[in-house]
């Protein structure tokens, strides 16, 4: 009996918040998201060509292979190739080698106006490549560089709401995102951000996933209990970037994973006044901060599941009627219509500086496998192609057209 009243409160609150909904008349951020994307394909070339396609330079490292400055010769387009050895793959857990073939699919399940876009992915006898939209301002890691204490509220605002948007959808189309950190936030030239690296990403529904990854310091207490994850755990990530965008740093910081996670463990059962503890420390470090900022904040950074903004039954409505963002507009945002809070610096080959070598006994080295048993695997990633001409090679057997993911 317990059960059912549970039940039919649950619902009467998700009637509620929907009937709020219509009340205010929230314009429809699903409608105009799929403006924004069918006006983006219609100005967006629909083949993009390996033959005339060049790697500039490296731009980016991974765990398992690194990220290229790509332009295609022809069109003057510039992309961001991701490439991962297949070797280093092979030598991988089976269940951790999978993860690239995850990757892609959730990139071409989640398409977002504030997430990078997946335009094909391809291969050679040594590596799959994914060719991705590329972003030419860096990271918010790298933004954090130039401003060591913290970011402006307003600022943090435009960028929270950003990311926000973003894991709205991913967790409408039935994915944890889990790897939420200022690395995995991309600028481009215009000042907006969007969220980049699928490669934990899991399509769990409704149900959680156990598997421990993620970096430590974004970790969620549910995490560090043993009891696995749901999307409440990115909107706890969500915090934590918040939070060092407010002050520089994150909340919970340790030389090793297990004093980091001893610290949550405190926070967490310390419940409310930790909590305020928590939201005090941070009105002293960040300058001028507002009580609604740090009320949105905590809100987030709840240890229990249930009480954390945007996990009760009003979902994402919870952050847009917050009162950290009265008149704030999300439709003007995905329409590009607000101003971007910093616009990176314009460099020569439309790429941000970065001092990324690909040395020979990196994660680029070509690990040996046995290309026979993992073909049938890797054969689903996509087609062979001829690999692109790398810097300072010049042409040879030309590769062929290649179709942009629909």
């Amino acid at each position: 009996m317990r059960r059912n009243m549970s039940s039919s409160k649950d619902l009467s609150d998700a009637m509620a918040a929907a009937s709020l909904v219509d009340q205010l008349k929230i314009e429809d951020l699903d409608d105009v998201t799929e403006e924004i994307l069918k006006a983006a394909d219609e100005h967006q070339e629909s083949n993009f060509s390996l033959h005339t396609m060049r790697f500039r330079r490296p731009i980016g490292l991974g765990g398992q292979g690194g990220v290229w400055l790509a332009e295609d010769s022809h069109s003057g387009l510039r992309y961001a190739v991701k490439q991962v050895r297949k070797g280093r793959l092979a030598a991988l857990p089976r269940k951790s080698a999978m993860r690239v073939f995850t990757e892609k699919e959730a990139l071409m399940d989640c398409r977002h106006p504030f997430i990078t876009r997946l335009f094909g992915t391809f291969q050679d006898h040594s590596s799959l490549y994914f060719c991705l939209e590329l972003m030419s301002g860096g990271d918010l890691f790298g933004l954090l560089d130039l401003f060591p204490t913290g970011v402006r509220e307003d600022h943090a605002r435009f960028y929270t709401a950003t990311v926000a948007l973003a894991l709205r959808h991913i967790h409408s189309r039935g994915y944890v995102y889990r790897d939420v950190k200022l690395e995995n936030v991309l600028i481009g030239g215009d000042g907006y951000v969007k969220l980049c690296d699928f490669g934990f990403a899991k399509c769990v529904s409704e149900s959680r996933t156990f598997t421990k990854c993620g970096t430590d310091e974004y970790a969620p207490p549910e995490v560090v209990s043993g009891k696995g994850r749901s999307t409440a755990a990115d909107w706890w990530g969500l915090g934590v970037l918040l939070h060092e965008m407010l002050t520089g740093r994150p909340p919970f910081e340790g030389r090793s994973a297990q004093d980091i996670f001893a610290l949550i463990e405190q926070y967490t059962r310390g419940g409310h006044e930790a909590a305020e503890r928590l939201q005090r420390q941070v009105s002293r470090t960040a300058e001028n901060l507002s009580r609604a900022a740090g009320a949105f904040l905590i809100g987030l950074l709840r240890a229990r599941e249930t009480e954390r903004i945007g996990c009760g039954p009003e979902g994402f409505l919870a952050l847009q009627l917050d009162p950290w963002f009265v008149g704030f507009s999300w439709t003007a945002l995905l329409r590009k219509e607000l101003p971007a809070p910093w616009l990176p610096p314009i460099s020569e080959d439309g790429a941000a500086p970065s001092d990324a070598e690909f040395g020979p006994n990196g994660v680029m080295k070509d690990v040996p496998f046995d290309s026979t048993a993992w073909a049938p695997i890797f054969a689903d990633f996509g087609p062979v192609r001829p690999t692109p001409l790398m810097p300072g090679e010049v042409g040879r057997t030309p590769g062929a057209e290649y179709s942009i993911l629909r």
